[in-house]
Protein backbone atom coordinates (compact mmCIF):
# COMPACT_ATOMS: atom_id res chain seq x y z
CA UNK A 1 0.00 0.00 0.00
CA UNK A 2 2.96 2.30 0.64
CA UNK A 3 4.10 2.10 -2.98
CA UNK A 4 0.85 2.57 -4.92
CA UNK A 5 -1.30 5.61 -5.59
CA UNK A 6 -4.56 6.16 -3.70
CA UNK A 7 -6.44 4.74 -6.68
CA UNK A 8 -4.21 1.64 -6.84
CA UNK A 9 -5.20 -1.92 -6.24
CA UNK A 10 -3.80 -4.83 -4.21
CA UNK A 11 -4.96 -8.36 -4.95
CA UNK A 12 -4.51 -11.33 -2.61
CA UNK A 13 -5.10 -14.88 -3.86
CA UNK A 14 -4.54 -18.33 -2.35
CA UNK A 15 -4.68 -21.80 -3.84
CA UNK A 16 -3.55 -25.35 -3.04
CA UNK A 17 -1.30 -27.00 -5.60
CA UNK A 18 0.88 -30.14 -5.44
CA UNK A 19 0.81 -30.32 -1.65
CA UNK A 20 1.61 -26.62 -1.20
CA UNK A 21 -0.34 -23.49 -0.37
CA UNK A 22 0.41 -20.74 -2.89
CA UNK A 23 -0.28 -17.19 -1.71
CA UNK A 24 0.09 -14.35 -4.21
CA UNK A 25 0.08 -10.62 -3.42
CA UNK A 26 -0.12 -8.40 -6.51
CA UNK A 27 -0.33 -4.63 -6.95
CA UNK A 28 -0.31 -2.06 -9.74
CA UNK A 29 2.15 0.26 -7.98
CA UNK A 30 5.65 1.53 -8.71
CA UNK A 31 7.11 -1.87 -9.60
CA UNK A 32 10.68 -3.15 -9.26
CA UNK A 33 13.54 -3.00 -11.77
CA UNK A 34 14.56 -6.42 -13.07
CA UNK A 35 18.11 -6.04 -11.72
CA UNK A 36 16.71 -5.43 -8.21
CA UNK A 37 14.39 -8.42 -8.10
CA UNK A 38 17.01 -10.99 -7.03
CA UNK A 39 18.54 -8.81 -4.29
CA UNK A 40 15.27 -7.40 -2.90
CA UNK A 41 15.19 -10.04 -0.13
CA UNK A 42 18.70 -9.30 1.11
CA UNK A 43 19.07 -7.50 4.44
CA UNK A 44 19.08 -3.67 4.06
CA UNK A 45 18.42 -3.94 0.30
CA UNK A 46 16.20 -1.22 -1.16
CA UNK A 47 14.92 -0.99 -4.70
CA UNK A 48 15.61 2.14 -6.75
CA UNK A 49 12.79 4.66 -6.72
CA UNK A 50 12.03 7.83 -8.57
CA UNK A 51 13.57 11.03 -7.20
CA UNK A 52 10.21 12.35 -5.98
CA UNK A 53 9.77 9.46 -3.55
CA UNK A 54 11.44 9.29 -0.14
CA UNK A 55 13.44 6.15 0.60
CA UNK A 56 11.85 5.36 3.96
CA UNK A 57 12.33 2.11 5.89
CA UNK A 58 15.49 0.18 6.64
CA UNK A 59 15.25 -2.52 3.99
CA UNK A 60 14.73 -5.30 6.54
CA UNK A 61 11.07 -6.25 6.07
CA UNK A 62 11.45 -8.61 3.13
CA UNK A 63 14.60 -10.19 4.60
CA UNK A 64 12.63 -10.93 7.76
CA UNK A 65 9.73 -12.36 5.76
CA UNK A 66 12.10 -14.67 3.87
CA UNK A 67 13.71 -15.83 7.14
CA UNK A 68 10.33 -16.52 8.74
CA UNK A 69 9.16 -18.50 5.72
CA UNK A 70 12.40 -20.51 5.69
CA UNK A 71 11.64 -21.66 9.24
CA UNK A 72 8.41 -23.15 7.88
CA UNK A 73 10.11 -24.72 4.82
CA UNK A 74 8.55 -22.04 2.64
CA UNK A 75 9.82 -19.70 -0.08
CA UNK A 76 9.02 -16.26 -1.47
CA UNK A 77 9.72 -14.84 -4.91
CA UNK A 78 8.90 -11.56 -6.63
CA UNK A 79 8.22 -10.54 -10.21
CA UNK A 80 7.73 -7.16 -11.88
CA UNK A 81 7.86 -6.09 -15.49
CA UNK A 82 9.65 -2.91 -14.39
CA UNK A 83 9.08 0.54 -12.95
CA UNK A 84 5.45 1.64 -12.73
CA UNK A 85 4.28 -1.81 -13.87
CA UNK A 86 3.29 -3.25 -10.51
CA UNK A 87 4.75 -6.11 -8.47
CA UNK A 88 3.79 -9.66 -7.60
CA UNK A 89 5.05 -11.60 -4.59
CA UNK A 90 4.45 -15.33 -4.39
CA UNK A 91 4.70 -17.32 -1.16
CA UNK A 92 4.85 -21.13 -1.23
CA UNK A 93 4.27 -23.10 1.97
CA UNK A 94 3.92 -26.87 2.41
CA UNK A 95 0.53 -28.06 3.61
CA UNK A 96 0.57 -28.85 7.32
CA UNK A 97 0.40 -32.52 8.24
CA UNK A 98 -0.59 -33.26 11.83
CA UNK A 99 1.87 -35.37 13.81
CA UNK A 100 0.90 -37.80 16.53
CA UNK A 101 1.23 -36.65 20.12
CA UNK A 102 4.10 -39.11 20.60
CA UNK A 103 6.00 -37.43 17.78
CA UNK A 104 5.32 -33.97 19.17
CA UNK A 105 6.37 -34.63 22.77
CA UNK A 106 10.18 -34.92 22.36
CA UNK A 107 10.32 -31.79 20.18
CA UNK A 108 8.29 -29.82 22.72
CA UNK A 109 10.47 -30.90 25.62
CA UNK A 110 13.62 -30.06 23.67
CA UNK A 111 12.33 -26.59 22.79
CA UNK A 112 11.44 -25.92 26.44
CA UNK A 113 14.84 -27.11 27.65
CA UNK A 114 16.66 -24.76 25.28
CA UNK A 115 14.63 -21.63 26.03
CA UNK A 116 16.85 -18.69 27.04
CA UNK A 117 16.26 -15.12 28.15
CA UNK A 118 17.95 -12.87 25.59
CA UNK A 119 18.41 -9.11 25.93
CA UNK A 120 18.78 -6.94 22.81
CA UNK A 121 20.09 -3.40 23.34
CA UNK A 122 20.11 -1.02 20.35
CA UNK A 123 19.07 2.64 20.16
CA UNK A 124 17.74 2.00 16.64
CA UNK A 125 14.20 0.87 17.45
CA UNK A 126 13.59 -0.85 14.10
CA UNK A 127 16.88 -2.75 14.19
CA UNK A 128 16.30 -3.88 17.79
CA UNK A 129 12.75 -5.02 17.02
CA UNK A 130 13.86 -6.96 13.97
CA UNK A 131 16.63 -8.80 15.82
CA UNK A 132 14.31 -9.57 18.72
CA UNK A 133 11.53 -10.83 16.46
CA UNK A 134 13.90 -13.15 14.62
CA UNK A 135 15.42 -14.60 17.82
CA UNK A 136 11.96 -15.02 19.34
CA UNK A 137 10.94 -17.22 16.41
CA UNK A 138 13.32 -19.85 17.79
CA UNK A 139 11.46 -20.03 21.09
CA UNK A 140 13.65 -17.78 23.21
CA UNK A 141 12.29 -15.15 25.60
CA UNK A 142 13.20 -11.63 24.50
CA UNK A 143 13.84 -8.38 26.30
CA UNK A 144 14.47 -5.19 24.30
CA UNK A 145 15.95 -1.93 25.54
CA UNK A 146 17.12 1.18 23.65
CA UNK A 147 18.96 2.94 26.48
CA UNK A 148 22.19 1.69 28.12
CA UNK A 149 21.33 2.88 31.63
CA UNK A 150 17.84 1.39 31.48
CA UNK A 151 19.38 -1.84 30.19
CA UNK A 152 21.60 -2.03 33.28
CA UNK A 153 18.56 -1.59 35.51
CA UNK A 154 16.69 -4.30 33.62
CA UNK A 155 19.60 -6.72 33.93
CA UNK A 156 19.53 -6.44 37.74
CA UNK A 157 16.20 -8.26 37.84
CA UNK A 158 15.96 -10.14 34.54
CA UNK A 159 19.48 -11.68 34.54
CA UNK A 160 19.47 -12.59 30.82
CA UNK A 161 21.62 -15.51 29.67
CA UNK A 162 22.59 -13.77 26.42
CA UNK A 163 23.00 -10.04 25.71
CA UNK A 164 23.13 -8.75 22.12
CA UNK A 165 24.56 -5.23 22.39
CA UNK A 166 25.01 -2.50 19.81
CA UNK A 167 28.38 -0.76 20.21
CA UNK A 168 27.38 2.74 19.05
CA UNK A 169 25.00 3.52 21.89
CA UNK A 170 24.49 7.09 23.23
CA UNK A 171 25.27 8.01 26.86
CA UNK A 172 27.25 4.80 27.39
CA UNK A 173 28.70 2.84 24.47
CA UNK A 174 28.53 -0.93 24.14
CA UNK A 175 32.07 -1.41 25.45
CA UNK A 176 31.35 0.26 28.78
CA UNK A 177 27.96 -1.43 28.98
CA UNK A 178 29.61 -4.83 28.54
CA UNK A 179 32.17 -4.06 31.24
CA UNK A 180 29.46 -3.03 33.69
CA UNK A 181 27.40 -6.12 32.90
CA UNK A 182 30.37 -8.40 33.55
CA UNK A 183 31.09 -6.51 36.79
CA UNK A 184 27.78 -7.85 38.11
CA UNK A 185 28.63 -11.17 39.84
CA UNK A 186 25.29 -12.64 38.72
CA UNK A 187 26.11 -11.88 35.06
CA UNK A 188 29.69 -13.17 34.82
CA UNK A 189 28.57 -16.34 33.05
CA UNK A 190 26.36 -14.48 30.58
CA UNK A 191 27.26 -14.55 26.89
CA UNK A 192 27.74 -11.11 25.35
CA UNK A 193 27.47 -10.60 21.59
CA UNK A 194 28.69 -7.31 20.09
CA UNK A 195 26.86 -5.88 17.08
CA UNK A 196 28.73 -3.11 15.27
CA UNK A 197 29.34 -1.46 11.93
CA UNK A 198 33.10 -1.81 12.37
CA UNK A 199 34.97 -5.04 11.72
CA UNK A 200 38.63 -4.07 11.90
CA UNK A 201 41.03 -6.19 13.93
CA UNK A 202 41.33 -3.43 16.53
CA UNK A 203 37.52 -3.25 16.84
CA UNK A 204 37.34 -6.97 17.59
CA UNK A 205 40.20 -6.66 20.07
CA UNK A 206 38.43 -3.81 21.87
CA UNK A 207 35.21 -5.85 22.03
CA UNK A 208 36.89 -8.91 23.52
CA UNK A 209 38.81 -6.72 25.98
CA UNK A 210 35.51 -5.23 27.16
CA UNK A 211 34.13 -8.68 27.93
CA UNK A 212 32.32 -9.66 24.74
CA UNK A 213 32.35 -13.32 23.75
CA UNK A 214 31.48 -12.74 20.09
CA UNK A 215 31.79 -9.87 17.61
CA UNK A 216 29.34 -9.53 14.68
CA UNK A 217 29.50 -6.88 11.96
CA UNK A 218 26.36 -5.20 10.59
CA UNK A 219 24.39 -6.18 8.64
CA UNK A 220 24.13 -9.12 11.03
CA UNK A 221 23.91 -12.59 9.52
CA UNK A 222 20.77 -13.91 11.25
CA UNK A 223 21.84 -17.55 10.86
CA UNK A 224 25.21 -16.90 12.52
CA UNK A 225 23.52 -15.01 15.37
CA UNK A 226 20.93 -17.69 16.08
CA UNK A 227 23.59 -20.40 15.97
CA UNK A 228 25.60 -18.57 18.65
CA UNK A 229 22.50 -18.28 20.84
CA UNK A 230 21.41 -21.88 20.27
CA UNK A 231 24.93 -23.10 21.10
CA UNK A 232 24.57 -21.38 24.48
CA UNK A 233 21.17 -23.02 24.93
CA UNK A 234 22.56 -26.45 24.07
CA UNK A 235 25.40 -26.12 26.57
CA UNK A 236 22.92 -25.00 29.25
CA UNK A 237 20.73 -28.03 28.50
CA UNK A 238 23.68 -30.44 28.84
CA UNK A 239 24.69 -29.13 32.29
CA UNK A 240 23.73 -31.52 35.12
Amino acid sequence: AKYIENSGQITLTMKVEHGNVIITVSDNGIGILREDQESIFELFAQAKRSSDRSQGGLGIGLALVKSMLKLHDGTITCFSEGLNKGSQFTITLPLWAEKTSAENTPELLEAQAQKLTVLVVDDNVDAATTLATFIELYGHELLVEHDSLKALQLIETALPTVCVLDIGLPKMDGYELAQRIKANPAMRAATLIAVTGYGRAEDKKAAFAAGFDHHLVKPVDFEVLIKLINDVAEKATLKP
